[in-house]
């Protein structure tokens, strides 16, 4: 199995966001993922675990919100420092493991939740990365799995102006996600797009294509995808409509039950 980044990789990636975070439901994004995760986890207590956990803001929100008892597993220290950071922003304790996936100290079948977000694509063998989150997921339990949808224009852009970033993520579709979860045994496995909008452009090393561009295009493209980002994500967040679909939806996702 090979790794597509490594920690130097996201050591870099947190510490440039070092700054702690309070996770606002503006985003339909945001929005979605919580709603997946509450329906997941269901009434407290239950104990939630995010695999690959740097610097996240949903946990914090689902101990304050909902009263979850959550982890959280990474294996940069910046992350994890990050992630601590979030949680006494929000005045909530959780538990914080910084530590390899695959050489975890996590009991197995242990909690009730176990998801992660933007961590398996990461991996050349998704299936390897998802059986060690079902081997800490007790019997019963549910498996969320959220990747970045890179089969629309957001994988395009990527591919086509920030090549170094595209190559650090394998390409998953949300059938072939499922496909994984039922080959290793998971239950009543529903899957799709997550998200209605959501398109990115860069500014950092990875955005090679873009770094070539003067100095006011940069400015001016970033800020207009910002805008309009913001502006469309907010109006379906408060929206009735969810047109989630391959071409603008920010992930997929796919969710079971542990035999």
């Amino acid at each position: 199995m090979k790794r597509l980044t490594d920690v130097q990789f996201w050591d870099t990636t947190w510490e440039e966001r070092e700054r702690p975070r309070r996770l606002r439901l503006y985003r339909d994004f945001d929005y979605e993922t919580v709603r997946l995760l509450r329906a997941a986890a269901g009434k407290a207590p239950a104990r939630v675990l995010e695999m690959g956990a740097g610097g996240s803001r949903v946990l914090p929100y689902l101990a304050r919100q909902f009263g979850y008892r959550v982890f959280g597993a990474d294996f940069s220290f910046a992350g994890c420092r990050l992630l601590q950071a979030n949680l006494a922003l929000q005045r909530r304790q959780g538990g914080v493991v910084c530590e390899d996936l695959f050489q975890s100290s996590l009991p197995p079948g242990f909690f009730d939740v176990v998801y992660s977000s933007g961590l398996i694509e990461h991996f050349d063998d998704i299936r390897a990365v998802v059986a060690e989150h079902l081997r800490v997921l007790r019997p019963g339990g549910r498996l969320a799995l959220i990747v970045p949808n890179l089969r629309g224009v957001q994988g395009r852009l990527w591919r086509r102006l920030a090549p170094p970033l595209w190559e650090k993520h394998k390409v998953v579709a949300p059938d072939g996600l499922a496909a994984c979860l039922k080959e290793l045994g998971v239950q009543s496995v529903r899957c799709g797009y997550l998200g209605s909008f959501f398109l990115y452009v860069g500014r950092t090393e990875e955005w090679t294509s873009v770094k070539g561009w003067p100095g006011w295009l940069r400015l001016l493209v970033h800020g207009t995808v910002q805008a309009v980002n913001a502006a469309l994500s907010f109006f379906f967040r408060c929206s009735p409509l969810r047109p989630h679909g391959r071409l603008f939806s920010t992930a997929i996702y796919a969710v079971g039950t542990k035999p």
